[in-house]
């Protein structure tokens, strides 16, 4: 990542040049034909994020094929959004907080395998596949 460069835009131009995928407004929501695409950037020490409920009910899963695309570092960590939000979306997951805000914490941990780890309940786990920059250019096309 370069010293001068904001976190959360972290290879967000590898989505928009590269993928083609478009950015709605100023979210973590990417979009290209049917595809919706949640991106959050962790760039952080702890490697935490976050996802919000106002984010997520953007996603319809009959219209769209759906992705997490984590931004993790320099690396790209991909699960499918359906599957994601199903066993780590759920409303007993959401984290606690003074925000108006409805969202869910999530940390990515890198043993033994990639997967994230819900904030709110350690036990929930997600595995996260690291596909190669050239096969997600090949995916989105």
């Amino acid at each position: 990542m370069e010293s001068n460069q904001i976190p959360s835009a972290v290879n967000k131009d590898f989505l928009t040049n590269e993928l083609g995928l478009i950015q709605h407004l100023n979210t973590t929501i990417f979009k290209k034909r049917d595809f919706f695409v949640l991106s959050p950037s962790v760039q952080n020490k702890s490697n935490g994020f976050d996802l919000r409920e106002v984010s997520l009910n953007k996603y319809n899963r009959i219209a769209h094929n759906g992705y997490l695309l984590i931004r993790y570092k320099e690396r790209f960590l991909i699960a499918k959004l359906a599957n994601f939000r199903k066993k780590m979306m759920r409303e007993e997951l959401k984290a606690t907080s003074t925000s108006k805000t409805s969202h869910w914490k999530f940390i990515v941990k890198e043993t033994p395998t990639l997967h994230v780890v819900c904030q709110t309940d350690s036990e929930e786990t997600f595995p996260l596949q690291e596909p190669s920059s050239n096969q997600l250019i090949k995916f989105f096309q």
